[in-house]
């Protein structure tokens, strides 16, 4: 049996029930999945246990508390001088102390925190504003909607969730979020500094020194997790890090010079610029998000990272606005899930991964037999995008190492079309390219 979707599977069981497994060839499957009229009374019944459920927002959105974006705060702010603003973020993601590097990203200027875990014991901190308007936010604005939830739940009246939390607002430009330069602060001791700002510094210093501090292999793009292999900074030198630490006497020559330091994520890029600033380089810059933030910000476009960035797959690594433009044309795609058939068909038993699929999209893996399978093209310049997990970069180098030219892959997780679509002003229409997604919180 070919690894193929959970309905296509049903249909094909009664079939080769009533054939004869024996009989039933490869052949004979594969053009079976690609008939248009596949017995009719087979498809009605697979059609009532597996059709798609109407989509939703996050389900309490603008319906138990309201919803805010980042590019309305600061006019709303100014309108109502008495808000309180609450960060419901761990203490050490409030202060940017936290053991998780790529957790201390700042936090909103004026705002308090109480966290998520202790929101119902500080409950009496905010009874006597019940009346005022509270805005509540994290660090992607999940744990915000629940605790938005809670708080209506509990009496207050004006209640609001910010939309995209503090990932989102550290990587937002001045036309979605006004207010960044006066709202948000850090204590960082060096400077922790957006993809688009971080693309800025290198076009103005001249001089400026690049660190990857990642490992020889992923520097080289030669590692054997194939989604670390994204690439490097054009001009970057790579000084791995041991420890949280780097080597000083390989870049004490530099202690005058502007440095930027990046890894993959931003986790311990995070403890190297704060190891070298209590060791005396003063001019220390961080990229948000590490050299993934080039790739997975919604802004970041194919000619942006072929202007920084070598050492770059064959396939194409997207975004999510990328994937829609893509989905949206008029080209003919072949649309690849390489999630648990579970995932796919909504069936996971944690809450989290009952997400839905995009239309139109096929359900292949594991990934050594997907590459037989007859939902693969044979054409070598069909256009495959594949998405689900860190494997679809794996996937793709299969597919490019079979000499397919237009193999496209979604950059992060599936969770980021929903995460995008929810908090990103303008994502509106992901919804349209997507089915069986419930919605959550």
């Amino acid at each position: 049996m070919s690894l193929i979707n959970l309905s296509q599977y049903n249909m094909l069981k009664v079939l080769k029930e009533s054939i004869g497994n024996t009989k039933f060839t490869k052949k004979m499957e594969c053009k079976l999945i690609n008939m248009k009229k596949l017995i009719p009374f087979l498809l009605i019944t697979v059609m009532v246990n597996f059709s798609s459920t109407a989509q939703l927002d996050y389900i309490h959105d603008n319906v138990i508390y309201k919803t805010l974006y980042p590019r309305d705060l600061k006019e709303f702010l100014i309108s109502n001088p008495n808000v309180q603003l609450v960060d419901v973020r761990s203490p050490g993601e409030y202060s940017d102390t936290s053991r998780y590097g790529s957790l201390n990203i700042g936090r909103l200027r004026n705002s308090i925190n109480i966290p998520i875990d202790s929101i119902e014991k500080q409950m009496s901190k905010l009874k006597s504003e019940i009346e005022k308007p509270i805005i509540l936010y994290c660090s992607h604005s999940q744990r915000s909607r629940r605790v938005s939830k809670i708080l209506v739940e509990s009496g207050f009246k004006n209640v609001y969730n910010l939309n995209g939390g503090m990932s989102w607002m550290n990587q937002a430009d001045l036309i979605n979020f006004p207010g960044k330069k006066e709202l948000l602060e850090n204590s960082l001791p060096f400077k922790s500094i957006s993809a688009e700002d971080t693309r800025t510094l290198i076009k103005e210093k001249k001089k400026l020194v690049i660190i990857d501090i990642r490992t020889v292999s992923e520097y080289k793009s030669k590692d054997t997790i194939e989604s670390n292999n994204f690439g490097r900074i054009k001009k970057s030198i790579n000084i791995p890090e041991v420890d949280k630490k780097i080597d000083l006497a390989k870049i004490e020559k530099y202690r005058d010079r502007d440095i930027l330091i990046y890894d993959g994520n931003g986790a311990l890029s995070y403890h190297v610029a704060r190891y070298l600033t209590e060791s005396g380089f003063k001019k220390v810059n961080t990229i948000l998000g590490g050299i993934y933030s080039f790739i997975g910000n919604d802004k970041s476009t194919s000619a942006m990272r072929k202007e920084l960035l070598e050492k770059t797959p064959r396939y194409k690594l997207l975004n999510v606005k990328e994937s829609i433009d893509l989905l949206n044309s008029k080209k003919k795609v072949k649309i690849i899930d390489i999630r648990s058939s579970d995932e796919f068909n909504n069936l996971a038993n944690r809450p989290w991964k009952k997400i839905g699929k995009l239309k139109n999209s096929v359900n292949l893996q594991p990934i050594e037999a997907s590459l037989k399978s007859c939902e693969i093209p044979k054409e070598k310049d069909a256009i495959i995008y594949v998405y689900g997990s860190d494997e679809a970069t794996l996937f793709c180098k299969m597919l490019s190492d079979k000499g397919y030219k237009n193999v496209y892959c979604l950059s992060t997780s599936f969770w980021s079309f929903i995460y995008t679509y929810a908090n990103v002003p303008g994502f509106e229409s992901i919804k349209g390219l997507m089915e069986n997604y419930e919605g959550l919180y």
